[in-house]
C-alpha cells in the first residue's frame, strides 16, 4: 500500500488520533486516495448512503475487515471522512467541512463508475445487509 501524504494534521479525532482538515485536502492528496480501487468503491459506496457502518461496507466489498478498516483509517486521516460510534458500531460519513470541488471530483468518478459491474454488486450486497446504526443519523 502507498502511504498518502497527509497535510499538516490540525484536528483531533475521538480517540485522539490527529487528522487532516477536510478544507485543507489538495488535489494531491485526493487522487492518491482515489488512485485505490477499494477506496472508491467507498467512496460510491457513502455518496449514495449517508453513512455506513464498517461491518456493512465489509459484507457489501466482500472484503477482509481489517482491509477495509485500513483504507477507511487513510481517508479518515486526509480529513475526507469523519466516524464515530454507536454502541458496538463504527459508522462513517463524508467530513462536511470537504470542500465542494473534492465532493464535485469524487461525484463525478462515481457517476462514470455507474456501469462498472462491480460497483453494481456492491451496491446490491449493501442493499441486502441489514442497517446497523446508521438509521438514527441526526
Amino acid at each position: 500500500m502507498i502511504p498518502i501524504a497527509i497535510p499538516d494534521a490540525g484536528r483531533d479525532t475521538a480517540d485522539g488520533a490527529s487528522r487532516a482538515p477536510a478544507a485543507s485536502i489538495g488535489t494531491g492528496v485526493l487522487f492518491e486516495l482515489l488512485s485505490d480501487s477499494t477506496r472508491r468503491r467507498i467512496l460510491a459506496l457513502l455518496l449514495e448512503h449517508r453513512e455506513i457502518c464498517v461491518c456493512r461496507l465489509v459484507g457489501a466489498l466482500e472484503l477482509p475487515q481489517p482491509k477495509v478498516s485500513r483504507h477507511l483509517a487513510a481517508m479518515r486521516e486526509a480529513g475526507l471522512l469523519v466516524s464515530r460510534r454507536k454502541g458496538t458500531w463504527i459508522l462513517y460519513r463524508f467530513d462536511p467541512q470537504v470542500p465542494g470541488w473534492a465532493m464535485r471530483v469524487i461525484a463525478m468518478m462515481v457517476e462514470g463508475a455507474r456501469t462498472e459491474p462491480e460497483l453494481a454488486a456492491d451496491r446490491a450486497r449493501l442493499a441486502l445487509l441489514a442497517l446497523c446504526g446508521e438509521e438514527g443519523y441526526p
